[in-house]
């Protein structure tokens, strides 16, 4: 059970942020680059993640966030609704070889947000991508962004 409920929050995560920057409403996407991050799970900076890849699209009523890696390694993606104030539909960030994930049933989210910049925190939950039979994972989360 856990090992399905790891994979299926997983492939949500991933497949909510591809998805949602490719549509959804007859308005163009309003994709912005260049605004800066801050990424943090456990309170440690997560490393590898090219903070001047950040990306935000807005798109038929969702708002998605994400930033590329430096080789690979680590990752997050993030789709908020475009409402006010905005709520977390699912979340996920790759750390030290983690997949991790916000989504309807797992872990949970709060967004702020001050002028174009959102600040999401909460718990995200997970599984080592090396060993997901070793278990659930919970690991809390900070991720702030300005969308230029």
């Amino acid at each position: 059970m856990n090992r399905s409920l790891i994979a299926a929050v997983t492939v949500l995560a991933a497949g909510s942020f591809a998805l949602t920057a490719c549509g959804g409403s007859d308005a163009e996407p309003k994709a912005t680059t260049g605004g800066d991050a801050a990424v943090k799970v456990d309170g440690k900076d997560l490393p590898g993640l090219d903070l001047g890849s950040v990306t935000c699209v807005k798109s038929g009523g969702r708002i998605t966030i994400g930033s590329a890696a430096i080789g690979g390694q680590q990752g997050v993606g993030i789709v908020l609704s475009d409402a006010t104030p905005p709520k977390v539909e699912s979340l996920g960030i790759v750390f030290d070889g983690t997949a991790l994930a916000v989504a309807p049933g797992a872990g949970k989210a709060d967004v702020k947000v001050d002028g174009s910049r959102y600040t999401v925190t909460g718990e995200a939950q997970g599984a080592s991508m090396s060993n997901p039979a070793a278990g659930l994972v919970t690991k809390s989360f900070e991720v702030a962004v300005t969308c230029k």
